[in-house]
């Protein structure tokens, strides 16, 4: 018996059993959920009130820290939201639709809202926003003193041309006191310096061990060592102002406001002599009210030990000592601060209760409130904050530091 052989067929797929997707188009599926779950996240952190509950503030205040510096990945996003939303509705997955909406929704609003509250308050680019600033590096770097087996270094931003007045700044870096260095402001420092002014810029002893005394005293060890400096630099000794970001503006306003106070000396022999003018640019100014108002609770509560040497509890009184509103009296020089309304690491009111009570003893203060920015915002050049804040500096510099 003779058999013949017949081509194999296939079998028929089993009319349950499901068609597998392209590889693709399962990982593009899982990026769109991806990108839509970060989005919603960063938008929660970025738009929540303040929280009673402090652990989940401090990842809603952590995560929000960064959204200001995420406004590219956010533009892309919103196309991206768009694109898996119209994708979502064509293929009949209406969960990854609706996440894509709310995705692209909170994108476009984390964008939109901080521009549009900041092109009400002033001129503002968005070529700007995106421009990179100029290469700054230091004129030139000494040393300006030592102190426990450690050179703490200076940097000169000398300007191309120095003012009538001769004037010149001293800036201290941010950095929650136990972090920073003095070149983390170099486009700001350079850009101060053209405007007619001899910027410096310091190293400072960091925490842990406390530094609380010690910060503030290198600080003034500074002062003194740029006017005794003054015919090097050709700087006039009694025009020298002082500037800091966060912690930096919390130790330039305490070394301006407590001249000769024997808990505050300079690490260095040096005399006191008060400074023409102080800036603070989202500092702490108020420390036992900052503990309880803050947007970083936990994050707050563990710097300022670590700078004073315990919690408040058992040292209230370093709190209250390295707070500048605990030294507000006539006589202090002309004070700007600048603070941003959503700082999640600063309380937006401290910088104008610090100005109102300076204000009604008879001292030259202002506070500019920066809408939508966040904790540090001029470590972005071209940020919306640091659009609006750059003519108030401008205008204080001209004021009290240049005209003399």
């Amino acid at each position: 018996m003779t058999v013949t052989a017949s081509p194999t067929t296939a079998l028929p797929r089993d009319a349950g059993e499901p068609r597998k997707k392209p590889l693709w188009r399962r990982a593009g599926r899982v990026s769109a959920w991806a990108m839509c779950v970060l989005v919603v996240v960063l938008g929660v952190a970025f738009f929540a009130p303040r929280l009673p509950i402090a652990p989940v503030q401090d990842v809603l205040g952590m995560t929000a820290l960064f959204v200001p510096w995420l406004t590219g990945f956010l533009l892309v996003c919103v196309l991206g939201a768009a694109v898996t939303a119209v994708m979502a509705w064509r293929s009949g997955r209406r969960a990854l639709f609706g996440a894509g909406v709310l995705a692209g929704l909170l994108a476009a609003l984390m964008v939109v809202v901080p521009w549009a509250a900041a092109a009400r308050t002033a001129e503002v680019s968005w070529s700007d926003y995106f421009a990179s600033p100029a290469a700054a590096t230091p004129t030139s770097t000494e040393t300006y003193t030592t102190v426990d087996g450690q050179d703490l270094k200076i940097d000169l931003y000398r300007p191309r041309a120095l003012a009538a007045s001769k004037p010149a700044l001293l800036y201290v870096h941010g950095g929650s006191w136990n972090s920073g260095t003095r070149a983390d402001s170099a486009p700001w420092l350079r850009w101060m310096a053209d405007q007619g002014i001899a910027v410096f810029s310091i190293d400072y002893r960091l925490a842990p061990p406390p530094r609380w005394q010690d910060a503030v005293g290198d600080v003034k060890c500074a002062l003194g060592w740029i006017r005794a400096k003054a015919g090097k630099y050709g700087i006039a000794p009694s025009n020298v102002s002082i500037a800091g970001d966060s912690a930096g503006g919390q130790l330039s306003m305490i070394a301006a406001y407590t001249v000769d106070d024997a808990r505050f000396p300079p690490s260095c022999q040096v005399p006191e002599v008060p400074v023409r003018s102080v800036m603070g640019w989202y500092a702490p100014t108020d420390l036992p009210r900052l503990l309880d108002e803050n947007g970083l609770p936990g994050m707050a509560a563990t710097v300022a030990s670590d700078y004073l040497g315990g919690n408040i509890d058992t040292h209230h009184d370093r709190y209250e000592a390295s707070s500048p509103a605990a030294h507000v009296r006539p006589g202090l020089p002309p004070t700007l601060l600048v603070q941003g309304d959503r700082d999640h690491m600063i309380p937006a009111t401290q910088a104008a209760d610090l100005a109102a009570r300076l204000d009604a003893v008879g001292v030259p203060a202002t506070a500019a409130t920066i809408p939508w920015a966040e904790h540090n915002f001029t470590g972005q050049w071209g940020t919306w904050g640091s659009q609006i804040m750059r003519p108030h500096v401008q205008r204080f510099l001209q004021e009290r530091v240049i005209k003399g």
